[in-house]
């Protein structure tokens, strides 16, 4: 009776052997259905699109330095850019862009444009936004070819964190973001209105922009403010400004200004207190034809005594969009620029520019 059982036992134990492959393959099986499951579950929530930019620039002058240097014309793929979005969840979403700029010129680039990670409360009207792009200060609707003079200054495209609060109410926003760096000053810099003391000597701090939004009467007015502060030598580089949207019938009325609270001591020993305005005014005539024509000014004050050269005073822009089909649009934009000129100078105190551009998105 015990060698019976003792058999039993050994072929019990023989055929759980053979088996073993079996469950193996089953696990196997199993394992790659559940990575099928996933994938497929991930891939419904992302959408990838895009955008091609092709450009046409002319002006009258090339060189802002020599008002007698003659025109130049570029032709150029300006931008292709693709951007990924993925909503994990109802709270939870990623979004990746990669822009390709200049291509064909001698200054392109191609640079991964922006990684974030956004994160709502289901609870309360809390939610997190990290990782790097543009971070935000106002909400000015530029609607033309051409960035506005507060983009090229202002704009501060880091890694930055922000923490914000969104209530369902009068579209009310506010929010908080801390990023590293002294990006507005620089910019002051690469724009010629600022020029750094020799001793110069950058101070360690954090940055912040406090941001505020509100929607006082729902799809007619938009109310924006900011407050930045950067570390800079000796004093901090404190930015204050705020803009505002007004629909009204067929028209669109954007406004905004921007204007230094503190400002490092530059080359001449003063802070420099630079400030820009921008006024807008767009119509759509009708509402079954995406037809729009805008007109913009702008204007900018670097806080300077006496005029300097090639530093922009002011510029008038005006130009329309059509959308000939739901993937392609056809802009077209002119560009008076008004330039400081000191006395007996040959530089340029104006220049004309056109700018024609197709872009088509997928």
């Amino acid at each position: 009776m015990v060698f019976a059982q003792e058999s039993r036992f050994v072929e019990t134990e023989h055929e759980e052997e053979e088996r073993l492959p079996e469950l193996e393959d089953q696990e196997d099986k199993e394992g790659r259905e559940e990575a099928q499951t996933f994938l497929q579950s991930l891939l419904e929530k992302t959408t990838l699109s895009g955008f091609v930019e092709l450009d046409y620039d002319y002006a009258d002058v090339s060189d802002v330095a020599d008002k007698n240097s003659g025109s130049t014309s570029d032709l150029n793929l300006d931008e292709i850019e693709l951007e990924l979005e993925v909503n994990l969840n109802e709270w939870v979403q990623a979004e990746m862009a990669v822009t390709a700029e200049d291509l064909g010129t001698d200054d392109h680039k191609i640079a991964l444009d922006e990684v974030t990670l956004t994160i709502e409360c289901p609870w309360i009207p809390l939610y997190f936004t990290g990782g790097k792009t543009s971070l935000r200060l106002t909400d000015f609707e530029d609607r033309l070819v051409s960035d506005t003079l507060i983009e090229e200054l202002y704009e501060i495209d880091i890694v930055g964190y922000a923490l914000g609060f969104a209530p369902d109410a009068y579209g009310l926003d506010l929010s908080i973001t801390l990023y590293e760096g002294d990006k507005v000053i620089d910019n002051l810099a690469d724009f010629g209105t600022h020029e750094f003391r020799l001793e110069r000597e950058e101070e360690d701090g954090i940055s912040f922009i406090v941001n505020a939004v509100i929607e006082p009467i729902e799809e007619m007015l938009t109310l924006c403010a900011f407050y930045d502060s950067e570390p800079g030598d000796a004093n901090r580089n404190d930015s204050i400004g705020g803009a505002l949207t007004l629909d009204v019938w067929k028209f669109s009325l954007d406004a905004a200004y921007i204007t230094a609270q503190g400002r490092e001591a530059g080359e001449d020993g003063e802070e420099n207190k630079e400030s820009v305005s921008v006024v807008g005014l767009a119509f759509q005539p009708f509402e079954s034809t995406p037809l729009a024509f805008a007109v913009r000014y702008e204007d900018f004050d670097d806080d300077r005594h006496g005029d300097q050269d090639e530093v922009l005073d002011y510029l008038y822009l005006g130009g329309f969009k059509y959308s000939f089909l739901e993937w392609a649009t056809l802009f077209f934009e002119y560009r008076y620029l008004g330039y400081e000129k000191e006395r007996g100078s040959h530089a340029a105190d104006e220049v004309d520019e056109l700018h024609c551009r197709i872009g088509l998105e997928f």
